[in-house]
């Protein structure tokens, strides 16, 4: 007896084949793709740490500007005049301390200059006699913008068009305005070097004149020269780094100040003692 399927049950039979296999791909599929790797964040979907402050990492305060401005001045003159004593100085001694004053205070204007740069405030100019630059004496940070328009904190540059105070007068001698940001030590001494604040001259800097003279001098007369310039010097600049170490707030510039203190005041004593030796 022959087995012979009517063709509906076939047809039926190959519907059920198809079924089940589609049904096994939608399986295969699901597995796959519940089982790969689940998606994580692109590397900038984590917040990164964002730096504050000014790059140097510390606060600091219009006094430890003014005190880097200042003292750049100050080293800038003393390291010219130390130049000098290399060739034109008898003593051995005035050679030897000014090789001293070259060594300690070249670095230190480096490492201001950079911790102006990195406050965003502006580096004082010099002339060819190392005095301050007439054109830096327009702001609190020492530089006079040419669009400066005379404001009571300004000493004033030629192009400035508003009303002066009183005391603003515009000169390179100004004492500055009551407003200005002048440490105690910006008195406006004759010497008639600007101040980096605008508000005067820098004390103890020696003149533009006095320079010219030392450069002219030799021997003897040049250490005597040079004795009383830097000695005058030092103590003007001692007694900004003073004021930096009562009113400044950005620690490396006060621990500056202070070995600024310490070694001048050993020089000072060190020039005192030749000049009293040599009758100066």
């Amino acid at each position: 007896m022959s087995t012979h399927r009517s063709p509906a049950r076939a047809s039926a039979a190959v519907a059920v084949a198809v079924v089940a296999a589609l049904s096994l791909a939608s399986c295969g599929t699901d597995t796959a793709s519940s089982s790969g790797p689940t998606p994580t964040g692109s590397p900038t979907a984590s917040p990164s740490p964002t730096g504050t402050g000014t790059g140097t990492g510390q606060a600091h305060d219009a006094q430890d500007v003014s005190f880097a401005q200042g003292m750049i001045q100050y080293h800038r003159q003393a390291i010219q005049v130390a130049d000098l004593a290399e060739t034109q100085a008898e003593s051995q001694e005035v050679k030897t301390l000014a090789q001293d004053i070259k060594q300690e205070q070249e670095p230190q204007v480096q490492q201001m200059t950079q911790w102006l740069d990195s406050w965003g405030e502006p580096v004082p100019e010099t002339s060819p006699t190392g005095t301050a630059s007439p054109t830096d004496t327009g702001s609190p940070t020492g530089t006079a913008s040419p669009t400066d328009t005379g404001s009571p904190t300004g000493t004033g540059s030629p192009t400035e068009t508003g009303s002066p105070s009183p005391t603003d007068t515009g000169s390179p001698t100004d004492t500055g305005s009551p407003t200005g940001t002048g440490s105690p030590t910006d008195t406006g001494s004759p010497t008639g070097t600007a101040s980096p604040t605008g508000g005067g001259t820098l004390p103890g800097m020696a003149t533009e004149e006095e320079v010219e003279q030392l450069q002219q001098a030799s021997g003897a007369d040049f250490d005597q020269q040079f004795i009383t310039l830097m000695t005058d010097h030092f103590e003007g600049s001692m007694e900004l780094a003073r004021t930096e170490t009562e009113q400044g707030e950005y620690q490396p510039a006060k621990d500056m100040a202070q070995s600024i203190l310490d070694t001048q005041s050993a020089q000072v004593q060190q020039m005192r003692t030749i000049a009293d030796q040599n009758n100066y």
